[in-house]
Parts: structure tokens; sequence; C-alpha cells
């Protein structure tokens, strides 16, 4: 009877290993939500939607999102807040594309894109057109009440590159009326509460990439000036006929 059961058990064991074999299982989130917050940080997702069309044959699918970034924190005051506004053109825009395999995995492809464009202007300096850019190299989800994306990129380039630093770490928070129930095997759209584009490896202490020689020499030539102003008005308060 012993023996018996040792042979269910085993089976049973098999059986259910097997199973988990063959049944595609969505990838976990790259790094779970948790509390407090980074920076520099990018807010968005105003109109923002998300698209995921499944190709039976290729066993693959097409993740595509775009939103309309609206802030840029660069620390937790909200003076620190900057406000992305639209280019000459009109554009204002953070969009992806990636390619996944029925498991919600990444795949490697050309197609697997990132870009931000917009407007902003921190110190008195305007960075304008595209401001990130960044090839996809990892993807996680998390279906459930609280339904989420995550997105891990490497920089390649943008006007705000340097101060993102090497990669970006990408958040989407589906609206709860999203479709996704954890498959990749199947059509699915959201649209999303909220994005977040975080630079974890962010150059210190400089938020902002390097101002221009220009804007140096101003910014010398203004203190300069302060600097005397200031020594004239001590010295008259020392010495009347100053």
């Amino acid at each position: 009877m012993h023996r018996m059961r040792n042979t269910i058990a085993s089976a049973g064991l098999g059986l259910l290993f097997a199973a988990l074999l063959q049944s595609p299982t969505a990838a976990d989130l790259i790094h779970p939500p948790v509390g407090g917050q980074s920076y520099p940080d990018i807010e968005g997702a105003m109109n923002g939607s998300q698209t995921y069309t499944y190709n039976a044959t290729t066993q693959t699918g097409q993740f595509q999102y775009t939103d309309t970034p609206f802030v840029l924190m660069l620390g937790p005051k909200a003076t620190d807040e900057y406000n992305i506004l639209s280019n000459t053109d009109g554009s204002r825009s953070q969009s992806f594309n990636l390619t996944l395999n029925q498991s919600g995995q990444l795949v490697s492809s050309s197609s697997n894109t990132y870009s931000l464009y917009g407007s902003v202007v921190v110190g008195g300096q305007t960075f304008s057109g595209l401001l990130l850019q960044a090839t996809p190299t990892a993807f996680g989800s998390q279906a459930g009440s609280a339904p989420a994306f995550d997105l891990s990129l490497t920089v390649t380039g943008g006007a705000l590159a340097q101060a993102f630093g090497p990669d970006l770490y990408l958040q989407l928070h589906p609206s709860l009326n999203s479709t996704f129930d954890g498959s990749f095997n199947k059509d699915f759209t959201t649209t999303t509460d909220c994005s977040s584009v975080l630079g974890p490896h962010a150059p210190n202490p400089n938020p902002v990439p390097e101002p221009t020689t220009l804007v140096v020499l101003l910014a010398c030539g203004a203190g300069l000036f302060a600097q005397r102003r200031f020594r004239r008005i001590t010295g008259r308060a020392l010495d009347p006929r100053l």
C-alpha cells in the first residue's frame, strides 16, 4: 500500500510538471511596485491607450502603446516639476512597440522601439523635439485586481538622455476595464490610468544636461554684476561719502 501511494504521488507530480511545461505562463513584473518616489520621472497617460495583436502562426504578438506625457519631475518639491508642452509642430507623445511571445516575454526584433517627444523648459533652457529614445530590453506584466506592465530600456538618444542616464524603467498601470487577463496568446486592449518613466541610474548631482557655453557665460556675468553691486551698496553703507 505504501509503495502504491508513492507511485501515485510520483505520477501526480509528473503530470503536474508536464502541465506546467505545456501551459504558457505570463512574465512577472520586472520590479514589483514599491512605495516611494524616484527621480528624474516623467509622468504621462493622458489619453493613454494600448493594444495587443496576437499572430497564431508566428506565436508572437505586437504590444503597442501611446500616451501624452505631461510633467517632468526632478525632485520632491513643487519647484522641481516642469510641464511638458507640445513642440512647435504640435506634437507631444510617448510611444513604444514590442514583439512578445505567447508567454509575454520580449522577443528580439528591430521593431522594438521607444520614443518620447515634447518640449520642456528647465532652468531657463529649452529642450525640444525628441526628448528620449531607447531600445526595450525586458518586459513584465501583472494581471488581476491591480493590472500593470513594466519595461526596461537602454537609452540611445534624445535631448534629456544625459539627465536620465544609461537606462530607463517604465511602468504602466491600466484602468480596471482592461481586457488583459494574463494571457498573451490572444488579443487585448487597455486604457491606462498613469505611466511613469524613471532614470534609475541617473547621473548625480546634474539633474539636467549641462548648459551651453552661452548660458554659462551669462550666468557668470550675472553673478559678477551682482557681486560688484553688493560691494558698492555695502561701501555706501559704511562710508556716506560714496
